[in-house]
């Protein structure tokens, strides 16, 4: 007959490898979810479309003893009625007014730029 440990580190071996098991899965599962959708939108046709920006927003995550990150929408209706939202780069976010009319360029979900229409 063998020593045989004791079942609390028995239990914490368990304990401990299922949860570096889940940890390491949900971060494969999040690589290859941004590289699909990558793909996907490598793959998309450049689409322009004509729209009025009808709302902006900021999400906000981390903070405490992390750095605070913030990604930003805008979301875009057409003249049909159809309303859709992409993530824009922080700089052009300040310049998007809600309200504004004009062209938005995008590749699958990623933004490409929206030009605007010039009031005359």
């Amino acid at each position: 007959m063998g020593m045989e440990p004791p079942l609390f580190f028995v239990i914490f071996f368990v304990l401990f490898f299922a949860v570096f098991l889940t940890v390491l899965g949900l971060i494969i599962f999040g690589i290859v979810k941004a590289a699909r959708q990558a793909a996907r939108n490598q793959a998309s046709p450049e689409v322009t479309a004509v729209a009025a920006i009808v709302d902006k927003r900021i999400e906000t995550s981390g903070g405490g003893d992390t750095s605070v990150t913030q990604t930003h929408f805008v979301s875009f209706q057409q003249p049909s009625g159809e309303r859709f939202e992409l993530e824009v780069p922080a700089p052009e976010y300040g310049l998007l007014v809600v309200g504004d009319r004009g062209t938005v360029s995008m590749k699958g979900t990623r933004y490409l730029g929206f030009a605007r229409e010039i009031m005359r």
